[in-house]
């Protein structure tokens, strides 16, 4: 919901400092639809929920440092649950919360990505938990 609105608040920008004319603006808005569109059949092919094909993008964006045979989901499944145990409300501004959060994650990551790299993927998992549970559980 975040991202639709973030998208439609720039189109709408662009054409109200005429940057854009109507049918551009149109063609923008149905792109985007287009593209929600696409994600929501990627979704139900992959078997994941609206919140975890975002984690599923991360770690199938770093599936070379994987070490792990078989489908991406099951991890994803695994780390977003992980998160999700964790959650607690004003999470991202209690750093205990936070570091639960972390660890929980780490567990869940480690023998499956070198542990060279784990620190990396940990801090882009933790960073893609921000933009999509800050409000929670306003939006659970």
């Amino acid at each position: 919901m975040r991202k639709l609105k973030e998208e439609l608040e720039k189109v709408l920008s662009n054409y109200h400092r005429n940057s854009l004319d109507s049918i551009a603006a149109i063609k923008n808005l149905l792109d985007i639809a287009n593209e929600f569109q696409q994600d929501d059949i990627r979704t139900k092919q992959l078997g994941l929920t609206e919140d975890e094909l975002a984690f599923y993008n991360l770690l199938s964006a770093n599936e070379k440092l994987l070490n792990q045979t078989g489908p991406i989901q099951d991890l994803v499944h695994t780390v977003v649950a992980s998160v999700k145990k964790n959650l607690q409300l004003d999470w991202t501004k209690k750093e205990d919360a936070r570091a639960a959060i972390r660890l929980a994650v780490k567990k869940e990551l480690r023998g499956k990505v070198p542990f060279s790299e784990l620190d990396n993927l940990l801090k882009e998992v933790i960073e893609q938990a921000e933009g999509q549970y800050r409000d929670w559980p306003m939006e659970a």
